[in-house]
């Protein structure tokens, strides 16, 4: 029995064509991602202390970054919420990653964005730069205890205070929008400036100087991206600032031996009793 006979079918076209145009359906983000760093997710093999030797690889975009000194997988941060499984440990000495070109040559509607957990405020460190930070291009930068970006050669716009929240993870961006530029932390806007980059030339790097070594980032960096957009069409939801992932709880198979039930047990009782005499104490 068909249940769909031409009245009803019409009806739905026409129901159907009512919800596109009130605009009631998604038409997709509004922001066009060039590259996407995962910085683990992404790269076989992946694994927490694993040395990412052979570099990271884009889940957006097509350019794997060439890694410099020993960058780590890391699971730094749980058992709280962190940005993904997995993130990459920089040591603030050697590492990082960088490949011998731009990602990108705009210099107006366009943000890139990370997730940081810096482990020290001493010196500055660049997070993520596409240019040349002396002369050309943009990027995140950490001046001292303060989260900024800068343009190379035109202007470092860091906050006024104190920013960095050491050991703890923050979403930060860098959007410049119809000649604009704002730097967000965690989803809010911190500092805006109207100077405008040189168009970039150089690097793209992540944790370290772009195009040569130097200011290299201590602490964890995760979930990197760069985007562009149509003039106008930014909006702070477009950030990835919502990205929160826990550990799955651990699963004992309900056929395990006694011996394996009777360890998960003692070591729950022995948690409980840590947190009751921390409690006390």
């Amino acid at each position: 029995m068909n249940w769909m006979n031409g009245s009803h079918a019409r009806q739905l076209r026409w129901a159907l064509a009512a919800v596109f145009a009130l605009g009631v359906l998604p038409t997709g983000a509004a922001v066009n991602v060039v590259a996407h760093y995962s910085l683990g997710e992404a790269d076989g093999g992946a694994v927490a202390g694993a040395v990412a030797a052979s570099g990271t690889t884009a889940s957006v975009g097509a350019t794997t970054l060439p890694t410099i000194g020993t960058p780590a997988y890391s699971t730094a941060g749980a058992p709280a919420p962190r940005p993904s499984r997995l993130s990459v440990q920089f040591n603030g000495s050697t590492d990082g990653f960088r490949t011998p070109a731009v990602l990108s040559t705009v210099t107006d509607n366009f943000g890139v964005e990370a997730w940081v957990r810096a482990s020290s405020t001493a010196g500055n460190s660049q997070v993520v730069y596409n240019g040349n930070s002396s002369t050309s291009g943009w990027g995140l930068f950490r001046n001292g205890a303060s989260w900024g970006f800068l343009y190379g050669g035109q202007v470092l716009a860091a906050t006024p205070a104190s920013s960095v929240d050491l050991n703890t993870w923050t979403h930060l961006a860098l959007v410049r929008s119809g000649g604009v530029s704002t730097l967000y932390k965690n989803g809010v806007a911190v500092v805006s400036s109207a100077t405008a980059p040189a168009v970039p030339a150089g690097a793209f790097a992540i944790g370290v100087g772009a195009p040569s070594n130097g200011e290299f980032f201590a602490g964890n960096i995760d979930e990197v991206r760069v985007f562009t957009f149509t003039a106008g069409q930014f909006a702070t939801s477009d950030l990835l600032t919502g990205l929160s992932y826990n550990d799955p709880p651990v699963v004992v198979p309900v056929n395990a031996p006694l011996w394996l039930l009777a360890a998960v047990l003692a070591l729950l009782g022995i948690g409980a009793g840590f947190i009751r005499s921390r409690r006390s104490a």
